[in-house]
């Protein structure tokens, strides 16, 4: 959840596992491979991170080089982090952020819990802030498959089908622009509608706001991810979709997409994010 008026999230999960079990998958290289990292590597020659290392991650098109800068053994660890994400138009954005990993066991459950800190205020930062707080819970909701069921789920959990948008939950004054009252209607802003994407096929540019997806209401990023998630695994057909465009309403039909180039759902291994990234540019070309 959003904490501190934005400016911070918090996620938390409940794992039938001990302290320890659990401790190590965010406290070692190899148990970040293991639930959520595509390639994980230390600056120290060993697999516990200690306070002072740096712990590279890559995770899919994102690269997080996190410092700990704190750690207590089976209770806290801390890290500032500089993370660089390849865009669907293969430029960069980096940013930085501040998370540390509580865990507290108790009556043979084990309470694991993510505080995020650092997110800016201004509009550029909300989609960070909203789509780093989705998937947190979606990463935590994992974890605990990997632990209780001993399934690998990453790719059910993260590939759903995507729109080809940077979208986040529209604010107040977007809301007015388009002609809708913020007390009683919601959305997503569309801040950038990819070229080549689904959205961008459809019809939708940068400034749209979607009200309705698959003919369910999506007031908030988190019911915009949902809405998407109910989709994976169905037979690849158009959805309709219900934006407004300089105060008009529109309904339009668009197609998700499993591309990689808007999932994120690539692999590093088989294919470094520098070439990832001129891929992208090439199919931005349209």
């Amino acid at each position: 959840m959003l904490t501190n008026n934005g400016a911070s999230t918090s996620n938390t999960v409940w794992i039938e596992a001990a302290a320890d079990e659990v401790w190590r998958y965010v406290a070692t290289v190899s148990g970040w491979k293991q639930f959520l990292a595509d390639l994980s590597s230390l600056s120290s020659p060993r697999d516990e991170i200690m306070a002072g290392d740096t712990v590279v991650l890559v995770i899919g098109e994102l690269t997080n080089k996190a410092s700990c800068v704190e750690r207590i053994e089976h209770k806290l660890i801390s890290f500032d982090e500089q993370y660089e994400v390849v865009m669907p138009d293969g430029s960069l954005w980096p940013y930085r952020l501040q998370t540390a990993f509580r865990v507290q066991e108790r009556s043979g459950f084990t309470e694991l819990e993510v505080i995020v800190n650092g997110y800016g205020r201004d509009e550029a930062m909300q989609w960070i802030r909203e789509c780093g707080e989705m998937g947190w819970r979606q990463s935590l909701f994992h974890l605990k498959t990997v632990v209780e069921l001993g399934l690998d789920l990453r790719n059910e959990v993260f590939n759903y089908p995507r729109l080809g948008v940077l979208n986040y939950t529209a604010t107040a004054e977007q809301l007015c622009r388009q002609g809708l009252d913020p007390d009683r209607q919601g959305g997503n802003h569309i801040g950038t509608a990819y070229p080549g994407g689904p959205a961008w096929k459809a019809g939708l540019r940068d400034g749209a706001l979607i009200v309705k997806l698959g003919g369910r209401a999506v007031p908030t990023y988190r019911d915009f991810v949902v809405a998407l998630g109910q989709l994976y695994g169905k037979p690849p057909v158009p959805v309709e979709v219900v934006y407004y465009w300089e105060g008009q309403r529109y309904t339009t039909h668009i197609e998700p997409t499993y591309d990689d180039q808007f999932t994120g759902m690539v692999d590093p291994e088989a294919e470094p994010l520098s070439e990832v990234a001129a891929r992208r540019k090439r199919q931005s070309r349209v």
